[in-house]
């Protein structure tokens, strides 16, 4: 953890650090940002513009779900960027996550946005997650067969958390049943294409490829 406010990672909650920092320490880098949570979606959007005008402040990544409507998210993520000073906002998510030059003289950070699960379809962390799944597990139909089959009028899941539901559903089948984070780094869930392109990502936002950025660090311990 840098701990002086110049490198920050926003995310909308607790499941989300826990898994951007397992997915950090599966990637044997050196990584020296600060995860910030939201308290959800509403209020980390609130937060957008008082972070990025925040001293010291130097590169900001913001990570946030699609949900149902990947170009209204996105919008009302970029309408908030521009109203901070950034210019250049993509109009459209970036596939393999967005980054947007800062402006020096005028103080503003460098800031990425990746919407889960890949920058292009609806969803949510957990269907980031569903791909890190091993394509040949045996129990990952079962579990999704095991949700499909719980009658309507029981579930006390709304329908759009169904995938969810059969994530959590499959990681308590585990050995040791984890939470996503952890299962990561037990390789319960295996590095794949879209993982990899999230770290990818993180790589290039906070500059682990700049030989003259600062080195970067792991955030915190949960």
């Amino acid at each position: 953890d840098r701990g002086d406010g110049s490198h920050v990672l926003l995310v909308e909650g607790e499941d989300d650090r826990h898994v951007i920092h397992h997915l950090c320490n599966r990637s044997e880098k050196d990584w020296k940002f600060e995860i910030r949570l939201g308290e959800g979606w509403e209020s980390l959007r609130e937060a957008i513009g008082a972070e990025i005008k925040a001293p010291r402040r130097k590169v900001i990544g913001i990570i946030v779900d699609a949900d149902d409507d990947v170009d209204a998210r996105w919008y009302a993520v970029a309408r908030r960027l521009k109203q901070a000073g950034l210019v250049g906002v993509p109009c459209e998510p970036v596939p393999d996550g967005a980054i947007i030059p800062g402006i020096r003289q005028q103080r503003i950070p460098r800031v990425g946005i990746w919407m889960m699960p890949d920058n292009e379809l609806p969803g949510e962390l957990e269907d980031f997650i569903a791909r890190m799944i091993p394509c040949d597990d045996a129990i990952w139909p079962l579990s999704q067969k095991y949700i499909d089959c719980i009658p309507e009028a029981e579930r006390k899941f709304k329908p759009k958390k169904k995938r969810r539901a059969q994530v959590h559903a499959w990681l308590a089948t585990r050995t040791k049943p984890r939470p996503m984070g952890t299962a990561i780094t037990a390789q319960d869930l295996q590095m794949e294409a879209n993982s990899q392109k999230l770290i990818d990502w993180l790589q290039r936002l906070f500059g682990l490829s700049d030989p003259v950025a600062p080195k970067l660090a792991p955030p915190k311990q949960p």
